[in-house]
């Protein structure tokens, strides 16, 4: 279920790849002998009903297995709590008898799903609302998620009844007051809909559109039917909603989300470079915009990365080691830049030419706390937009990934690796109807379309996608200005000369070190809890530094942790650094110096050599000293990093005549070149 490709059309995929069923979420035929999966759920449609005596209605019962598909072929048995009121027949076939509000229920195989059935007086004509709810994209059941300010614009959904149905058309009214009382914005809509016996917010009775300027803190709001009494009623009482009178507006503000994307160079795949630009960034962020409570978000370009990291052999490329190597080169490059390291930076590769199946379209780390800094936030990867044969894949992939840097995992949909164990509704699709709020505030739609609850969350593995309660309240929480703070208060220390020390745990098992390097840069932050230690020793065992830290999660390799360590480095403790130590869960790795760097000082000189063979061509950037074992290249203007490689040489893209820091590790000590780049 990860695998991905261009050329053929999807029907169930993971968010991180691309793969071809023949069904997602629906039944299927069961072989002979098979024993058909149990139901898991019962949902009854319509999810409430109103019936004069005499009335009938139909219901329909929709089963569903614990991983959301669909099932059929099962028994089901219809009750009525009040047989007196309501009757109904084993086909849920209902019929009104006296007035009165009565249960109906439907139960296969011990689970059961309910709806409620009102029986009013057939001497009335009744127009009622019944509800109102103000959404952003994704509202509870209970309507008790904020509205973000300063973000996108609300939709008021509004559900009316009528006993008996009836296709009059009639105003329905919004208003909104602020906390003195006075009147600051007003909508009317008209009905277009027939008025039904019953509503629900699949398929709303109006929908107002609310501008995100006129959304403040300290608004009062209420809905009201014919203020002007052009249609004749019955029961005026309900023709107002809430009831009691004007209804806090809940909002939330969150503090901007900032984000760097990076156009990654593919040196080892012919130079394979994404066409990232300010025009396509609007495709990019629109998933992100629409199903996550984020208010403003701020993106930009970034300067390339040019990375040695192999795609693969066409036409299958984009295996986890390829993806987990980038990342972790990408994140170094987050840490060490001077000026963006503490946003969320999201890498873009364009899978070379000749390639039409990668096995992951993306990867992210999760942060292990709310105020994690360092690798253990804001870094990911995607797939370029217009790739995927799956036309939204490439930006719900961005809105998957960036609500991985805000502390969620996967939905269990699509057989997604680690998913959510507190993901509270089987199948990892959503809980309640979505509404494309987005789409009617960009002119891409005339209403806030309902997505249907079958959709699978954007943090599983399936199509099409968009957010769930449970994953929206995370992000929001995750999201408050004082989590905001503290985060930012880490991870905003004074950069200073450190040491990064980087490197991978396998299960727990097995610690992996990088080569070091030493820069300027901010130094991460230990954690209350961390529980490896990172330390630098001199020929003699001595320890120079010491930091606790605890490796991050990555969201496609949940056996895979990744770390990258700034610890602050004096000068003589740079001198003196001879071995690299890190221990933790009763597992401890070291690294050492190349033996042909022992007894060569830091400050002595080192040979860079810098290559442009054509003009407008990469850079062709080496270490002359045998004893290079990683590398990276600094724009000096920017303090941007704009490559990485193990080994002494590598490629980067640079203009002429820039000025470029050539930075060269011998595993353990960093020495460094200034060179400017050839025209």
């Amino acid at each position: 279920m990860r695998k991905l490709s261009r050329t053929r059309t999807t029907v169930c995929v993971a968010i991180g790849s691309l793969s071809f069923v023949a069904s997602c979420g629906g039944g299927s035929e069961q072989p002979t002998g098979v024993t058909p999966p149990a139901v898991a759920s019962v949902v009854v449609a319509p999810d409430s009903s109103l019936l004069i005596p005499g009335g009938s209605a139909q219901l329909s019962a929709s089963l569903r297995d614990s991983k959301g598909a669909v099932l059929t072929g099962h028994t089901v048995t219809w009750s009525s709590a009040d047989n007196s009121k309501v009757s109904v027949t084993q086909a849920g076939q209902v019929t009104a008898i006296a007035v009165g509000r009565v249960v109906v229920t439907a139960t296969s195989e011990g689970k059961s799903g309910s709806t409620v059935i009102v029986v009013t007086s057939s001497l009335a004509r009744d127009f009622s609302i019944i509800d109102a709810q103000f959404t952003q994209g994704v509202q509870d059941a209970t309507g008790s998620i904020p509205m973000v300010l300063s973000g996108l614009p609300a939709v008021v959904n509004v559900l009316i009844q009528a006993s008996p149905p009836s296709t009059t058309p009639m105003e329905i009214v919004l208003r909104l007051r602020n906390a003195q009382g006075t009147l600051v914005y007003s909508d009317t809509v008209i009905t277009r809909l027939p008025l039904a016996s019953s509503a629900s917010y699949l398929s709303p009775t109006v929908q107002f559109l609310v501008p995100s300027a006129r959304l403040a803190a300290g608004l009062t709001w209420q809905v009201s039917r014919d203020p002007r009494g052009v249609v004749a009623d019955d029961v005026p009482s309900n023709d107002v909603f809430p009831r009691t009178g004007t209804q806090a507006l809940a909002t939330a503000t969150v503090p901007p989300v900032n984000i760097r994307f990076v156009p990654i160079v593919l040196a080892s795949n012919g130079n394979s470079t994404p066409g990232v630009t300010d025009a396509g960034l609007t495709e990019y962020l629109r998933t992100l915009r629409s199903i996550h409570p984020l208010g403003v978000v701020n993106a930009h370009i970034g300067a390339a990365f040019t990375t040695s990291s192999n795609f693969g052999t066409a036409p299958r490329g984009g295996e986890q080691t390829f993806w987990t190597d980038l990342l972790a080169e990408l994140d170094l490059a987050r840490i060490a830049d001077p000026s963006e390291s503490t946003i969320n930076w999201y890498g873009v590769v364009a899978p070379p030419t000749g390639f039409n199946f990668t096995s992951y379209g993306g990867f992210s780390y999760i942060p292990s706390s709310s105020i994690s800094t360092g690798a253990r936030t804001r870094t990911s990867l995607g797939v370029r937009t217009g790739w995927f044969s799956q036309a939204t894949q490439a930006r719900d992939l961005v809105a998957h990934e960036l609500a991985h840097t805000f502390g969620r995992q996967h939905a269990p949909c699509g057989a997604a690796a680690g998913p959510d164990v507190n993901y509270p509704v089987a199948g990892g699709v959503l809980d309640v109807a979505g509404h494309d709020v987005y789409a009617w505030a960009n002119g891409l739609a005339t209403t806030a379309a309902t997505v249907s609850p079958s959709t699978g969350d954007v943090m599983g593995y399936c199509f099409p996608v968009w957010a769930s309660t449970y994953t929206y309240k995370g992000v929001l929480q995750f999201r408050q200005p004082q989590v905001i703070a503290a985060r930012s208060d880490a991870a905003e220390r004074a950069p200073t000369r450190v040491i990064i020390v980087r490197g991978s745990v396998d299960n727990e098992q097995t610690i992996k070190l990088e080569p070091s390097f030493t820069l300027t840069a901010r130094p991460t932050v230990s954690e209350p809890g961390d529980t490896y230690r990172a330390e630098g020793l001199d020929a003699s065992g001595r320890v120079l530094f010491s930091a606790a830290f605890e490796p991050t999660v990555l969201d496609h390799a949940p056996n895979i942790r990744h770390f990258a360590v700034a610890v602050p480095l004096s000068a003589d403790a740079e001198d003196a650094l001879a071995e690299l130590r890190v221990v933790g869960k009763a597992r401890t790795a070291t690294l050492r110096r190349a033996v042909d760097a022992i007894g060569i000082s830091r400050a002595a000189p080192v040979k860079v050599s810098v290559v442009r063979r054509a003009s407008g061509a990469p850079l062709e950037v080496s270490c002359a000293a045998g004893s290079t074992r990683g590398m990276l290249v600094i724009d000096e203007a920017t303090g941007a990093v704009l490559g990485a490689a193990r080994g002494a040489a590598m490629r980067a893209i640079a203009a002429s005549r820039a000025r470029l820091s050539v930075l060269c590790s011998d595993a353990v000590r960093t020495t460094r070149a200034s060179v400017v780049a050839p025209d």
